[in-house]
């Protein structure tokens, strides 16, 4: 059995390139498009309970802002923005935030990504110290009975007056659904 090949005309070879515009668009449609947002974040709101909204309509608007125990600064232009209420909960001390990482539509939704910030000095694990695997163990890894073991001292930030940080964003879209996503690690 043999194959012969014929070659390709003008035609097809240009139907060829305008399928693949055509595809290459699509896909493009189809990455992340970065939208327009208007912020409002704080630290100290009445609710305790962390929690996610949507707002839609002038009421959940109205609820959005008595969750953070103020009237909303303007009014919400229906059908043209929704917005979305971030709410981390109570918090021991002062120094926490909503750290708004993106707002960005993905194809046929709206994705939020924030992270909480959280103060500079507030305690973290540490890694203890490595022993190279060519030495050999300690005779002992416990305090011997009758003495107390000394610990480096933890690293602790005193409390300050509780808080309750959020954020509300403001969406230029009203057509997509929003998904909200928190990052546990940013470093």
């Amino acid at each position: 059995m043999s194959l012969s090949i014929k070659p390709v005309s003008p035609s097809i070879r240009l139907c060829a390139a305008l399928a693949l515009a055509c595809l290459s668009a699509a896909a493009g449609n189809a990455a992340a498009q970065t939208l327009e947002v208007r912020q409002w974040q704080g630290t100290n709101a009445v609710t305790r309970q962390p929690e996610q909204v949507v707002a839609v309509t002038t009421a959940e608007w109205r609820s959005l802002w008595s969750r953070v125990g103020i009237e909303p600064p303007i009014p919400l232009d229906i059908g043209r923005v929704q917005a979305v209420g971030i709410f981390l909960g109570g918090r021991s001390s002062d120094g926490y935030a909503v750290d708004i990482l993106s707002a960005t539509r993905r194809r046929d939704r709206i994705i939020v990504v924030f992270a909480e910030h959280a103060p500079d000095n507030v305690m973290t694990a540490q890694a203890a110290p490595t022993r190279s695997v060519a030495s050999p163990p300690a005779a002992a890894s416990f305090a011997p009975i009758g003495t107390t073991a000394s610990l480096p001292p933890i690293p602790f930030r005193p409390p300050g007056p509780p808080t309750s940080p959020w954020a509300i964003l403001l969406l230029s879209r009203a057509d997509l659904p929003i998904t909200v996503e928190q990052r546990l690690f940013l470093h």
